[in-house]
């Protein structure tokens, strides 16, 4: 195995080869995972995953041609992504947006996101139309000094901004949570009830 500073170039790994399967006869038809990066750009305290592996994310047209290549190939509809955060570089994820518009690939696709006050409603309306069907993402607390406390580096005020806007443009939104964080308290706790 390669040493966690060393990174395979995820760009030049061959397409995920589907053609033994019959994706119709899956409960999500004709859908299919897919990433856009491996690692976070995060350093929270309680994740590991910045242990592994450096964040490293693949050309928006790279992701882009893999989807087109597929949906000519194999009709898909609907992809997952198993990325641990599809928005850590916000302007290749954008431009990963704008080029599925460009191509007028019909896709919907859903993944995993952190919260980011960047994001605003011009940025949702764009993942909309580029067939964003909504996030999971890593709140993990109500509070703000838990969050400050676990080095998740967002504010509630951006998360609730971002869930706002996800609902005017009729994305949904999952959320994962940390119950006990450091410095949680019985107030912080009810913050995130």
């Amino acid at each position: 195995f390669p040493s966690h500073d060393t990174g395979i170039d995820i760009d030049s790994l061959p397409y995920p080869d589907y053609s033994d399967f019959d994706l119709t006869r899956y409960l999500g038809k004709n859908s299919i995972c897919a990433e856009i990066s491996r690692g976070c750009v995060a350093k929270c305290t309680y994740s590991t995953e910045v242990y592994y592996w450096k964040f490293r994310d693949r050309g928006a047209l790279t992701v882009v041609d893999e989807l087109e290549y597929k949906d000519k190939k194999y009709g898909i509809s609907f992809v997952s992504f198993v990325d641990s955060l599809m928005n850590g570089n916000l302007k290749e994820f954008r431009r990963f947006c704008e080029e599925i518009i460009k191509r007028d690939l019909k896709i919907n696709w859903w993944g995993y996101a952190r919260a980011d006050g960047r994001m605003d409603l011009d940025f949702y309306q764009t993942m909309a139309a580029a067939g964003a069907q909504g996030f999971n993402y890593g709140i993990e607390s109500g509070s703000d000094k838990v969050l400050k406390a676990i080095n998740k580096k967002n504010t509630v005020a951006e998360i609730n901004q971002n869930i706002i806007d996800s609902h005017k443009v009729g994305m949904k939104v999952s959320a994962c949570w940390v119950i006990g964080a450091p410095g949680e308290d019985i107030e912080a706790f009810n913050h995130s009830f």
